[in-house]
């Protein structure tokens, strides 16, 4: 999402503790020659940090290459302040099914409580504050713009507030909101949400005042939807759906994946740098904007639901029975 990207140039350090990083590819892949008589290759090396717990792990967010969240069923938020390499239990049962997390600052953050409700913190996680939405639908996606501006979307339902404390819902008078899952803005008036049903892609130019479809190629339902600016962005979901737009999703065209999986999460560092992880621990990048997808080794067969880069080489994804994964791309000169 446009707005944790730019938080995490803003605060990017590249690095992650190499002591915990456990090889898992052996192959040599993306090789390369950097000089006539030296050749190398990029190497993705996995970490499994423990996260404490076996519930379902809903979202990851890292608002910088420190700090990220994780929040999950039973009310569960967990807490790294060290790029994701150790993990801490920050709170439980604060709500019941925690949907998604997301972060300003390394201080302010707000979590999706599924029934009906918005959490928010202060203080980096250490207390938290319940809102009552009161919109009577489940909840499954927030994204906050600024301190006034932010959107969720849920069950056939578009909510949006313009001074950071009251929520109303999006009078849907035209009926093309379905359920949702997930949502993103590039600018305060340009935003996508994504979803099943008739209208899988929606769009607004005005902050939320009108939502319109974009014709979808897909006839899947979409999981999760990333932005890096106002005209690139990225859609997954059903059937290894992966759907890129370079206009603002005037037009949007497939990509090619090498899976059937179910696809439930997505993330870009840039036009260029991404991820996408679904059902049975699959893994997927790409270094020229989702041309090519490379399979990734993940050690796992959890299914993963969501993925968040931490800096420019490492990335983090969460999911089922407590998983936890950290990925990291280096460059070894001599990998065989």
């Amino acid at each position: 999402m446009l707005g944790s990207i730019a938080a995490r140039r803003f605060f990017a350090a590249i690095g992650v503790a190499a002591g915990l990083i456990v090889l898992l590819s052996s192959g040599c892949s993306d090789k390369k020659i950097i000089e006539p008589e030296c050749e190398g290759c990029y190497r993705f090396n996995v970490a499994f940090p423990s996260s404490g717990t076996q519930n379902v792990l809903r979202d990851v967010f890292f608002i910088d290459s420190g700090n990220g969240w994780v929040v999950g069923h039973d009310g569960l938020v967990l807490h790294s302040s060290d790029s994701g390499a150790a993990w801490t239990i920050q709170r439980q049962k604060i709500g019941q099914r925690l949907w998604s997390v997301h972060f300003l600052a390394p201080d302010l953050g707000w979590v999706i409580n599924e029934l009906d409700s918005l959490v928010r913190t202060g203080d980096g996680g250490d207390t938290w504050t319940e809102w009552r939405i009161g919109s009577g639908r489940g909840l499954t996606s927030v994204f906050i713009l600024d301190l006034l501006r932010g959107w969720i979307v849920g069950d056939s339902v578009i909510l949006r507030t313009d001074n950071g404390t009251s929520w109303q819902v999006y009078d849907d008078i035209d009926n093309v909101v379905s359920t949702l899952y997930g949502v993103t803005f590039a600018t305060p008036n340009r935003g996508w949400a994504v979803g099943s049903g008739g209208y899988k892609i929606l769009y607004t130019d005005d902050g939320g005042d009108h939502w319109i479809p974009q014709d979808n190629p897909s006839t899947q339902p979409l999981l999760d939807v990333v932005f890096v600016d106002a005209s690139n962005g990225w859609a997954v979901g059903v059937g290894a759906t992966v759907i890129h737009t370079v206009d603002g999703g005037l037009t949007w065209t497939k990509q090619s994946i090498g899976t059937d999986r179910v696809l439930h999460g997505v993330d870009f560092r840039d036009v260029s740098t991404g991820v996408v992880v679904g059902d049975s621990g699959v893994v997927y990048t790409t270094t020229d904007g989702g041309v090519t997808w490379e399979e990734r080794a993940s050690g796992t067969t959890n299914d993963l639901l969501k993925v968040s880069y931490v800096n420019a080489e490492t990335f983090c994804a969460c999911g089922y029975n407590g998983s936890l994964l950290l990925v990291t791309r280096r460059w070894e000169e001599c990998c065989e």
